[in-house]
This record gives C-alpha cells, sequence and structure tokens, in this order.
C-alpha cells in the first residue's frame, strides 16, 4: 500500500481549482492509502511576501478548508508544516547533497522570482532573488521524503518537482546508502479549472479570477456573470477557440455530474447570460454542503486545534525516525 503526502500553501483562500484538482483526489486516496498526510505548507508560504499578522489566521482557514472538503482526521494526518521542525532539518540535510544546476533549470524558480518583481513595493524588492525562492524545490523533496512517501497527487506544473525529489533522494541512496523509495505521481482523475477573467491561466488563490469554496452564493453569481467569454454564441467545447466557454463548461460537468457533451446539448440555443446563471446556480449548489460543513467546524476552533495537534504529535513521531536514521548514515549521530 502506498504511502501519500501533499500540501497546499496558505496564501489566499481556496478555490474550485484547488478542490478539483488536488484535495478531491486527496480525499479518495485517504481510503486506500497506508499512511496520508495532508498539510499546510506555511513554510513555503514565506518565501513571497506575506504578513506576518495574517499568517495564522490563513494557515487555520486553510486547514478548515481541507477538513470541511472532506479530509478525515480518522484516515489521515492534517498538519502544519512548520509545526513538524524535522521537514526543515531534512532540507538542511539534503541541500548538502543538491547541485544548484538542479534547481537554476526548474522553471517555477523563475517564475517566482517575476512575481515577487510584479508584486513592487520595498517588502517585495526585499524577497527578490531570495535563496528561499531557489532551493524551496529541496524543502518540497523533504516534506515527501522525510515520511517515505512513495505517492504524490501534483498537477502537470510541478511534475519537476516531483522529479527533483527522485533525484536527490537517489542520490542520498547512492551516497549513504538504501534509505528514500522511489516516488510516483498519483494519477488520480483531476480537473485542471481556469481563471475566470484570463481562461488560458489556472485559476489563482489570489485577486478576483476565482471561486473561493467559501464565496457566499452571491458572489459566486456575480464572478460568473462578469466571466470571460468570447464574441460568438456557441455554447460548445473548444478550449483553443473558446477557452472562457470550455472552462464552464468544465466547472458545470465537474460539479453538476453531467458530460461536456450533454452539457453542450441541453443548452444548446441558450444564450450566454442564460448558460451563466445556470452554471452560477450549479457552483452555489454543489458548495453548500462544503460552506456547511465550514462553518459548523469554524463554530468550534478548539476542536479544529485539536486535530491539528495530534495530527502533528504522530508526524513527528513519523519524521523524527527518518531524521535518525538519516543522521545515523550521514555520519552524525
Amino acid at each position: 500500500m502506498s504511502k501519500v503526502f501533499s500540501g497546499i500553501r496558505s496564501s489566499g483562500r481556496l478555490h474550485l481549482g484547488n478542490y478539483l484538482g488536488a484535495i478531491k483526489n486527496w480525499v479518495a486516496l485517504q481510503d486506500s492509502a497506508e499512511q496520508c498526510i495532508f498539510a499546510v505548507v506555511d513554510l513555503h508560504g514565506i518565501t513571497t511576501p506575506y504578513d506576518p499578522a495574517e499568517l495564522p489566521a490563513a494557515v487555520m482557514d486553510t486547514a478548515l478548508d481541507f477538513l470541511a472538503a472532506g479530509v478525515d482526521p480518522s484516515k489521515a494526518l492534517l498538519i502544519r508544516q512548520s509545526h513538524i521542525p524535522q521537514h526543515s532539518e531534512l532540507m538542511w540535510l539534503l541541500s548538502s547533497i543538491t547541485p544548484v544546476g538542479w534547481l537554476e533549470r526548474l522553471p517555477n524558480w523563475r517564475e517566482k522570482v517575476k512575481q515577487v518583481e510584479d508584486i513592487g513595493g520595498d517588502r517585495a524588492r526585499s524577497y527578490q532573488n531570495n535563496l528561499a525562492l531557489l532551493a524551496y524545490p529541496v524543502l518540497m523533496a523533504a516534506d515527501i521524503l522525510v515520511y517515505k512517501s512513495d505517492l504524490i497527487p501534483v498537477g502537470e506544473d510541478q511534475l519537476a518537482h516531483l522529479d527533483l525529489a527522485n533525484e536527490i533522494g537517489a542520490k542520498f541512496n547512492h551516497l549513504f546508502g538504501g534509505t528514500f523509495p522511489a516516488v510516483k505521481r498519483s494519477m488520480t482523475e483531476g480537473a485542471r479549472i481556469m481563471s475566470l477573467t484570463d481562461p488560458l491561466k489556472k485559476m489563482s488563490k489570489t485577486g478576483d479570477d476565482g471561486i473561493a469554496l467559501s464565496d457566499a452564493p452571491d458572489v459566486i453569481r456575480e464572478k460568473i456573470k462578469r466571466a470571460t467569454t468570447d464574441s460568438g454564441h456557441e455554447i460548445k467545447f473548444d478550449e483553443v477557440a473558446k477557452p472562457g466557454i470550455s472552462n464552464l463548461l468544465t466547472i458545470a460537468s465537474v460539479l453538476g455530474g453531467k458530460s461536456v457533451g450533454d452539457l453542450e446539448e441541453e443548452f444548446d440555443g441558450v444564450s450566454y447570460s442564460e448558460f451563466k446563471a445556470a452554471v452560477a446556480e450549479i457552483v452555489v449548489g454543489a458548495l453548500e454542503p462544503f460552506q456547511a460543513r465550514r462553518a459548523k467546524l469554524a463554530a468550534d476552533p478548539a476542536e479544529v486545534l485539536r486535530i491539528l495537534t495530534a495530527s502533528e504529535e504522530k508526524a513527528r513521531i513519523l519524521a523524527a525516525e527518518t531524521l535518525d536514521e538519516v543522521h545515523s548514515k550521514m555520519g552524525l549521530r
């Protein structure tokens, strides 16, 4: 049986893309895997500009979203990355064998540098070209390897990081003896949800281009009403010619349980405004159970903290076992 690890940053509210492309897969995996650990990766969240005063609430909000979306603490561990110090320690140890060239070849590094530059301002300038922007993939590798995880649900944009984790683990095994398993990507089916304002880009947790899982019904309706489409009038799936309509069809299909083909027939001859209104109601209805569960959890923050604390105690035991082995093999014991 497999050991699963995955995490999401606490920057911004979780949106439909996060749920349909990642968390929905987590919920399925926790029913079949030997070990599942899901993390709010707050150490990754501090690699780009953030407000320290807002970080604790953002971390708890993300944990609430995970639980409301179906992460079951009786089947999986739900942790805050920064509360497991072995992540950072293993990252440092792995950094000692990771060539800088392996990190410089990753396209995400340049994208992150550009994102920080685009933010602007004095605070953002202090984050430009910092070591963490280059080295954070080593922390991602440590996140995975510290639990000897071997099955990782990731999107296409993270495949290079998964390959790097395998390279680092294999190099450690070569230098110090067999320790880390080969890591495979989870091929669980997921949906690629795009921005409502620019359907050529992925939906983001920041700005107004996505549907947050916690958005009120009227907010959802207004966002979809304003969603970018095209100058035509056909409700047809064509990602090249009609990316906006195709994105809305994908959302309606995944959340409404109908095939894209069936939706094309159902909305044949319907105006864009009517189609958008129908998609909005599908989204509102699909998120209603999530939002009810989330409201109940938010009313009992002590219980959420208890879940996190209990999971972190167990995770530290697992991580410490790996660190003890690594220390011994590296001659640090």
